[in-house]
């Protein structure tokens, strides 16, 4: 197998990362290699014993699930140019830099295999394979060209043991020049090359094959499909080619230039190639809605995107807005690097996206709403939606409300779909609150359902802060639901059911009011909630709730004491090791109207949640067991302790907690504003109270 020593590898990886940065502005559209995956010495016995069929499945599957090496992913460039129209035009298209393996950087297998496996993998990828003329100018733009090395023609040289010997072969002939062509420079001359071309059609079921140049450009196999199209030996190679390119400014593909009467030259010798490709492929008619995705902040003018894989998907079009109702036109991505860059910092921005297959040109329906700030300091604040339900009103984009009363406080947020949060795309843990919507969720589509059950319980048993609304989860969950369902409820939510509205009547209540003793909402007015006349929708059945285990009502309908509307909660969950934070609302959020009152409600929540009281203990404050360097500061400040601090809080001169950090002895205070801040340092048995200084 091609493998390469460590020292070598970590040469040749930082060499690359760098050039790379420089070069290439395209990517392989595959997952990123899991570390399980196998190499290529594991792949190669792994097939040794597989009967022709079964070889071409594995090789898909490892393919599609991202198992090629990381220098692969990184396309080059190439260029092709015709007379057209009497003048000299040009299209640049992007190829992988060597011909395809199975495997990591330092242990990859060189893979032939049939057109039909591989004309299934370019379509899902959005890729093609090469012409004659396309194989030519990519040998000659090639940086290392490398002498064709060959076995003896024998019986043999169809087998999994001549692919093994030649790619050993091959490995040490790469090797030897890795130093002065870094693995995922442009190589040519390994390998003939599968093409595409007229041929195919001409006699049924037959593999095309050409190329192999010498060192002087010539090739060794003409145009020839002698084979069958299960026929492979040790010398077939494969290439593939972003199918997407951009001719005189206009977007448009390589499979559409080789059917057009007047551009074909441009990448064909044969003239016209229609169809421009194997007969083998499933063709795209239609993509799923995404449901699975995540929008988050990553820096100060930078928002990425995590999609759950979907083979048949290509790119997405990601539409952007800062009001969430009128949108920008969309920007086209390609799914490996879904990161949208040069934004406003600080500002709140909406994001829906649609599924694209490039190969076919199909394009999913379009999402729902989610948002994002583009932010250095990341203020711990995702909103997860997991209102699916398909009822009336439901327009998918109620983020906007709960996002924008978020901002309007001073916090930045991220969000994501509750199916993102099941398929492992977000971790809950990386968030200090979590407000999750459920709006008219119900029974049939399930408020949470047991995984979004465990993963919320073991967010809360670490110290995670939970903001849940909505007018079904009682009915759901206590009423209608398993016995895992009633449990929690009653340990997380500190909540049971009571009825399915007040006093049994739908459609009848729609006023919450504070309670004033032992609330954590400072308000003394009514909160309305939508009757389906205030820009949201109908709720008609607001559950009515009770508070139990240390759960604390806070809320009521109007005019009714028993009926409890909000409960909140502050400490131990079962089963913690920190103390955790709820408050649950039996009316969703975003019905509430007008902006003022959710505004002033989420502040209250945020409050509750991220504030806490200082005290200082005076010999504490004289006290040189922690040392404080430098005070002032600009940025960062160095906590000097024997002893190791277990947490640390930071807030404001108002009491507000603005930073907190866990096992560290150091806090980052470049994104704050200038000014005196007060520092609670932690241990295993004291409090120490710091007063610091930001410059």
């Amino acid at each position: 197998m091609i493998k390469l020593t460590p020292p070598t590898k970590h040469f040749i990886l930082a060499v690359f990362l760098f050039l790379s940065s420089l070069i290439f502005s395209q990517t392989l559209n595959v997952p990123p290699r899991t570390s399980g995956a196998m190499t290529g010495s594991q792949f190669t016995v792994a097939i040794l014993p597989l009967s022709f069929t079964a070889r071409e499945n594995l090789i898909y599957n490892e393919f599609i699930s991202g198992n090629v090496p990381n220098f692969y992913r990184n396309l080059s460039p190439v260029t092709s140019t015709a007379v057209i129209s009497g003048s000299v035009q040009s299209v640049t298209y992007y190829v992988t830099p060597d011909y395809i393996a199975i495997g990591s950087d330092a242990d990859y297998f060189l893979c032939p295999m049939s057109p039909i496996v591989a004309t299934k993998i370019t379509d899902s990828i959005g890729c093609t394979l090469p012409t004659r003329k396309m194989v030519n100018d990519i040998y000659a733009q090639a940086a290392l060209k490398l002498p064709p090395l060959t076995i003896p023609a024998s019986g043999t040289m169809t087998t999994v043991q001549a692919f093994a010997q030649h790619n050993n072969m091959v490995g040490s002939q790469r090797s030897s020049s890795v130093t002065a062509y870094p693995l995922g420079t442009l190589v040519g001359g390994d390998k003939k090359d599968i093409v595409i071309s007229n041929l195919i059609y001409s006699t049924a079921n037959r593999v095309v094959i050409y190329g192999w140049h010498t060192s002087i450009g010539n090739p060794i196999q003409p145009l020839s499909n002698v084979h069958a199209d299960t026929y492979m030996d040790y010398s077939h190679g494969m290439r593939f080619v972003q199918n997407a390119v951009v001719y005189n400014g206009s977007a448009t593909t390589v499979k559409a230039i080789l059917q057009s009467s007047t551009l074909n030259p441009l990448l064909s010798d044969e003239g016209v190639i229609n169809p421009p490709e194997y007969p083998y492929g499933n063709p795209i008619t239609t993509l799923s809605q995404p449901k699975s995705f995540a929008v988050i902040n990553k820096t100060n003018n930078t928002i990425e995107i995590k999609v759950k894989n979907d083979a048949n998907v290509t790119h997405y079009k990601i539409y952007t807005s800062t009001n969430g109702l009128t949108f920008s036109a969309p920007t086209t991505l390609i799914k490996s690097n879904l990161i949208l860059s040069t934004l406003t910092p600080n500002q709140l921005y909406y994001v829906k996206i649609e599924a694209y297959n490039a190969t076919y040109s199909v394009t999913s329906p379009t999402s729902e709403l989610l948002a994002a700030v583009p932010c250095n300091y990341q203020d711990s604040v995702l909103v997860v939606n997991g209102f699916d339900r398909a009822s009336t009103g439901n327009t998918y984009n109620f983020v906007i409300q709960h996002a924008s009363s978020i901002k309007a406080n001073n916090k930045n947020c991220s969000s994501a779909t509750n199916d993102a949060i099941t398929d492992g795309l977000i971790n809950l843990n990386t968030y200090k609150v979590i407000d999750w919507i459920l709006g008219k969720e119900s029974t049939v589509n399930e408020t949470y359902s047991t995984s979004e059950q465990t993963l919320v319980s073991s967010y809360l048993q670490q110290g995670g802060k939970l903001f849940t609304s909505g007018s079904e989860i009682a009915w759901d969950l206590d009423f209608s639901g398993t016995v895992t369902d009633k449990s929690f409820f009653a340990n997380y939510l500190k909540a049971s059911y009571v009825s399915d509205a007040p006093n049994n009547q739908a459609s009848t209540w729609y006023k919450s009011v504070n309670e004033t003793s032992n609330s954590i909402f400072n308000f003394t007015d009514t909160i309305y909630f939508d009757n389906g006349t205030n820009g949201t929708y109908n709720v008609d059945y607001p559950d009515v709730i009770t508070p139990v285990n240390g759960g604390v009502s806070t809320m009521q309908f109007t005019n009714l004491n028993t009926n409890k509307s909000g409960i909140y909660f502050s400490g131990l969950f079962p089963s913690g090791t920190a103390a955790g934070k709820l408050v649950y609302l039996t009316f969703p959020f975003e019905t509430i109207y007008n902006s003022t009152k959710r505004t002033s409600l989420m502040n209250d929540i945020l409050t509750f949640f991220f504030s806490s009281a200082i005290t200082t203990n005076i010999a504490d404050l004289s006290s040189n067991d922690i040392l404080l360097y430098p005070n002032p500061t600009k940025s960062i400040i160095t906590i000097a302790t024997s002893i190791k601090p277990l947490k640390i809080e930071l807030f404001d001169i108002n009491g507000k907690l603005v930073s907190e950090n866990n096992n560290t002895e150091t806090i980052d205070l470049s994104e704050l504003s200038e000014g005196m801040y007060v520092l609670k340092i932690f241990t295993a048995t004291n409090c120490f109270v710091r007063k610091v200084i930001k410059e």
